[in-house]
């Protein structure tokens, strides 16, 4: 139909003028260029289904993961009540929207049986998430799903990273609440109570305390995790790109959760689905930041990926083929200096 077909045309040449615009721009500025590298790595290692299968594994964990905290704290809250509003502000700050629905009080209660029962499903829901992260990682870097070594020392390896991650989370969250909740009480020994931006400072203070534990779980997750060869100082970025993205992901997860929650299609599921889309929201951005760590200059160099198309030919440096990275060599995904050489060569 001629309708149809000019429709066709039209959305044909407006994603023409669109895909020129994002070249002009790629061309124009590295981080941009670098940006559109990390989401064809992103598209190309199946991010989304990575994400997905996170999702799943993490939301298993997640009801395990909390009910053991809840025991945990449940037994400090008869010494200091703090606890228990420090625990329910973390879950906020982890959760966005969600800590009202999750009767924490009741949970509290109920703190013996619920931290057998925590202790007992976390050990395999938690286990289960953390080969899941670790296969999704290396998928993104490029290398074989499953790292070769003895299994038994392998779980040993993924409980120590279970253990890493909720350690750090516990300190960041009690360190950031620790930290919001004592902003009155500093700024009135100092006697900066209505000093103007005094407040504002030690709420960046706090925050960018929060950044800098984030910086850690991430740079330990991109560094043992994903099979990099890269040296941690050139993970250090990525790992800084991904806490500054988290942090800023968290403000804008308050309204998408809340959203998905006011959903009356949802009705009493309105939680569960709640939770799931922020831990699928939050696993896509863990890759989208390991695919733009991945494809650092100074990472592809590590972890010898070559930038001559010749290279490729040539016997693996350290080891068998099937445990280096394979780069996406289609030409829209060559660096620039790639086309410049062939059109050399085709002159």
């Amino acid at each position: 139909m001629p309708v149809i077909a000019s429709l066709r045309r039209g959305a044909g040449a407006l994603m023409d003028a669109v895909k020129a615009v994002i070249a002009a721009l790629r061309a124009r500025w590295a981080w941009f260029d670098h940006l559109g590298r990390a989401y064809e790595r992103y598209q190309d290692r199946g991010g989304d289904r990575l994400a997905a299968a996170m999702t799943s594994y993490g939301f298993l964990s997640f009801f395990p993961l909390l009910a053991l905290a809840y025991a945990l704290l449940g037994y400090l809250v008869g010494l200091s009540e703090k606890a228990r509003d420090y625990l329910i502000k973390a879950i906020e700050e982890l959760l966005p929207g969600l800590s009202g629905p999750l009767e924490v009080q009741r949970i509290a209660e109920s703190r013996a049986t619920i931290g057998v029962f925590g202790l007992v499903a976390l050990v395999f829901t938690g286990l289960g998430w953390v080969r899941v992260l670790r296969e999704s990682l290396r998928g993104v870097w490029g290398y074989e799903p499953a790292p070769e070594g003895n299994w038994f020392v392998l779980k040993l390896r993924d409980v120590a990273v279970l253990i890493f991650l909720g350690t750090t989370l516990v300190v960041s969250v009690a360190v950031s609440s620790v930290a919001s909740a004592a902003t009155q009480s500093v700024l009135d020994v100092f006697g900066l109570a209505d000093v103007a931006g005094a407040r504002t400072m030690l709420r960046l203070l706090s925050l960018l305390v929060a950044v800098a534990f984030n910086t850690l779980i991430f740079l330990v997750l991109f560094s043992r995790l994903s099979g990099t060869r890269a040296p941690w100082l050139r993970i250090l970025r990525g790992a800084l790109f991904g806490a500054i993205g988290f942090e800023a992901l968290k403000q804008v997860g308050t309204l998408l959760v809340a959203h998905t929650t006011r959903n009356p299609v949802y009705a009493s599921f309105a939680v569960l689905v709640g939770l799931m889309v922020w831990i699928n929201i939050v696993s896509r951005f863990v890759l989208f930041a390991a695919a733009w760590t991945a494809t650092r200059r100074v990472v592809l160099k590590a972890d010898d990926q070559p930038d001559d198309p010749a290279d490729e030919a040539r016997p693996a440096k350290h080891g068998p083929a099937k445990h280096r990275p394979v780069e996406n060599r289609s030409v829209e995904n060559r660096p620039r200096r790639e086309h410049r050489a062939e059109a050399r060569r085709t002159a």
